[in-house]
C-alpha cells in the first residue's frame, strides 16, 4: 500500500473532545490493497425454501480454499411479501474473493442457474474499497460483521459522540470529500424487466454501502424495556421513513433484517443495510432529519444515563465504491429491489 496523503481538508471532531464511552475500530495488519465484502439474499414466497437456498449457497461458499473468513446470516420479509434469506461474508483481500467467486460452484450460484431453474429470487452485492475509504464503530466486546474477522484487530479511537465523526472515521475523507457520481436519485420512469432475467448495474462511484446494527441480547429488564419503549420504534419509525422516501434521500435501498443463527432462528439483534448515493446524502438524513435526530438523541440520553454500564450494544460499517466497483447482480428479482428501479441494467442471462 501506498503512503496516505497529507490531509487537507480539516476534521469535524471539536476541539477536547472526550468520547461519552470507550468505541472501537478495526485495524488491519495485512495491510490490504481493498477489502471485500459480499452481501447476498434470496427472496421467496415460502421462507423455509429461501433459508435452505441460503444453507446450500453457504455450503458451497464454505468449501473453498479462499472461502470467506467469517459470515452471518440474517432475515427479513420484503415490501412484495418476500421473504429474503441475507448472508454478509467477508474476506481479507479482494484478490481471495476474486479467486473464490471463480470456482465452479461458487460460480453457477452466482450465476443464478438455481433461482431461475425454482423460481426465487437472487441478489448479490459486492463490496470492494480500500481500507481508506471504509470505516467501523464497534465496543470491544461485541464484535460484528467486518469488526469480527480474524483478520481485524480493535483499536481504541476519539472520532464519536459527535457530528460528522463518521466521516472523521475515514480516512481518505482528509483529502477527499467523496462526492457521488449521482447527485440525485431518478427512477428510470418505467417499470424495469427483471423477472427471469440476470441483471448486472454497474453501482455509481461515491455510492455509500452502510450497514449499522443493534443488540439487545445482554440487556437486563432495566434497559431492555428502555430499548423496546424508547430506542426502538424511533430506529423503526427512521427506517421506515428511508424506504418509503428513496428519492428525496437519496437513499435506493434500506433493508431492515434480523440475525439469524445457522438453523436459521432469529437472534435479539438486527441490522440495517443501507445503500445512498453518496456519504453526503447519508449525512444529510442523518443531520437534518427528525426522523434521525430522534434516533441520535435518544441513543446519546441512554449513553449519558448508563456510561460504561450501557447494556445494548451497537456498530455500524460504511464503505464508499469508487470508479472501480464490481457490479451488483439481481436474478429474477421484483423490478423494485436493490438498484433495478433507478440504473440502466445490462442482461447477462435469460431463464427463457
Amino acid at each position: 500500500m501506498s503512503e496516505r496523503p497529507e490531509r487537507i481538508f480539516p476534521m469535524s471532531r471539536p476541539a477536547g473532545h472526550v468520547p461519552p464511552i470507550a468505541r472501537y475500530s478495526s485495524r488491519f495488519d495485512h495491510r490490504p490493497e481493498r477489502l471485500a465484502v459480499l452481501f447476498m439474499g434470496i427472496a421467496a414466497e415460502d421462507g423455509g425454501r429461501a433459508a435452505l437456498a441460503l444453507s446450500d449457497f453457504l455450503a458451497s461458499a464454505c468449501r473453498s480454499v479462499d472461502a470467506p473468513a467469517h459470515f452471518d446470516r440474517a432475515t427479513f420479509l420484503d415490501a412484495n411479501g418476500r421473504r429474503n434469506s441475507v448472508a454478509a461474508l467477508y474476506w481479507p483481500d479482494r484478490s481471495a474473493y476474486g479467486r473464490w467467486v471463480d470456482t465452479p460452484d461458487v460460480a453457477a450460484w452466482r450465476a443464478g442457474h438455481r433461482a431461475l431453474a425454482e423460481d426465487f429470487g437472487q441478489w448479490w452485492e459486492p463490496v470492494s474499497v480500500a481500507p481508506d475509504r471504509s470505516e467501523t464503530i464497534a465496543f470491544a466486546e461485541y464484535r460484528r460483521g467486518l469488526s469480527a474477522c480474524p483478520f481485524s484487530r480493535l483499536e481504541q479511537m476519539g472520532e464519536t459522540g459527535y457530528w460528522g465523526a463518521a466521516r472523521d472515521r475515514i480516512p481518505a475523507s482528509g483529502w477527499d470529500r467523496l462526492a457521488g457520481e449521482a447527485v440525485s436519485l431518478v427512477p428510470l420512469g418505467r417499470t424495469a424487466e427483471s423477472r427471469g432475467l440476470r441483471l448486472a448495474i454497474r453501482p455509481p462511484s461515491g455510492l455509500a454501502v452502510i450497514r449499522s446494527g443493534v443488540s439487545w441480547s445482554a440487556c437486563g429488564a432495566e434497559q431492555r424495556e428502555s430499548f423496546e419503549r424508547n430506542v426502538r420504534p424511533k430506529l423503526n419509525a427512521g427506517m421506515e421513513y428511508l424506504r418509503r422516501n428513496p428519492v428525496e434521500t437519496g437513499c435506493p435501498a434500506l433493508r431492515q433484517v434480523v440475525l439469524t443463527d445457522n438453523e436459521g432462528e432469529e437472534l435479539e439483534e438486527a441490522y440495517s443495510l443501507g445503500l445512498f448515493l453518496s456519504l453526503g446524502h447519508l449525512e444529510a438524513w442523518a443531520k437534518d432529519h427528525p426522523s434521525h435526530l430522534a434516533i441520535y438523541h435518544r441513543a446519546m440520553a441512554e449513553r449519558r444515563k448508563y456510561q460504561e454500564a450501557l447494556e445494548l450494544r451497537t456498530y455500524n460499517e460504511i464503505y464508499v465504491l469508487d470508479e472501480n466497483a464490481a457490479d451488483f447482480e439481481y436474478v429474477n428479482c421484483d423490478p423494485s429491489v436493490g438498484l433495478i428501479p433507478y440504473f440502466a441494467a445490462r442482461v447477462l442471462a435469460s431463464g427463457t
